[in-house]
């Protein structure tokens, strides 16, 4: 951990993850405090029909650090990410999946370099979701690297400066605002530090991320992304 105390928002996304989701929550409270960290839980329930909404909301009444965030329909993790970003309000920012696959202690490989950089990122040692998501991963990452380059080798976990957000426009509705973002940041000169952490399997459900239909959606927004960073970092 840094030589200085941080206090850390944690986004938590979750669609019908009624299963996994409690846990999640819970495991991130007791990081927090083993850590000594403030913190809170911004818990955004992405219009769940399954009762996580209702969880959250009992989790709330019992935990004031837990503040869930409730959209009417599922709109998509994109949308997630950024309501999550904008409620808010501690001095970092991260993100975990509510289905548990990155466990809340993994977020302690990302404390240490908040001395040196506003900005850290994670790569994935290990991740195992079955052949047919490793076969659309793979064309995720054989598109992304072509449109957008091979600077977006990284994961959606990562651990950044609250007010950087200020500086820019969050426009991605898909899991591409986990790319906007640091590519959005190392236009404006942030040099990241670079973790590897670990995915487990899941305890409950399927992984709702990526989908050979939601490919299409994607690679709009990845198009969209590149003409924006050109005249990003134009006019910076």
């Amino acid at each position: 951990m840094g030589s200085r105390p941080v206090s850390l928002s944690v986004v938590i996304m979750a669609f019908n993850e009624k299963g996994a989701i409690e846990a999640q929550v819970r495991d991130t409270l007791t990081f927090l405090d083993r850590k000594g960290l403030e913190g809170e839980v911004v818990a955004v329930d992405d219009g769940s029909t399954d009762g996580t909404g209702e969880l959250l909301d009992r989790l709330a009444l019992d935990e004031p650090r837990v503040r869930p965030v409730h959209h009417p329909r599922n709109l998509g993790m994109g949308v997630a990410i950024r309501s999550g970003y904008n409620a808010a309000r501690m001095e970092y920012l991260t993100q975990l999946p509510g289905d548990g696959q990155v466990a809340p202690g993994t977020l302690e490989r990302f404390l240490g370099h908040l001395d040196d950089t506003d900005l850290v990122l994670s790569t994935y040692s290990r991740r195992d979701d079955g052949a047919a998501r490793w076969v659309v991963s793979h064309v995720y990452q054989s598109i992304a690297w072509m449109i957008l380059g091979d600077t977006c080798r990284f994961t959606g976990t990562m651990v950044f400066r609250r007010a950087l957000l200020e500086r820019f426009r969050l426009a991605s509705d898909t899991f591409m605002v986990n790319v906007e973002v640091p590519l959005k940041l190392m236009k404006m000169g942030v040099e990241p530090a670079m973790v590897t952490i670990e995915a487990v399997d899941r305890a409950h459900g399927r992984s709702k991320v990526l989908s050979a239909s939601g490919v299409a959606g994607v690679i709009h927004e990845m198009l969209a992304l590149r003409r924006e960073l050109v005249l990003f970092s134009a006019h910076d």
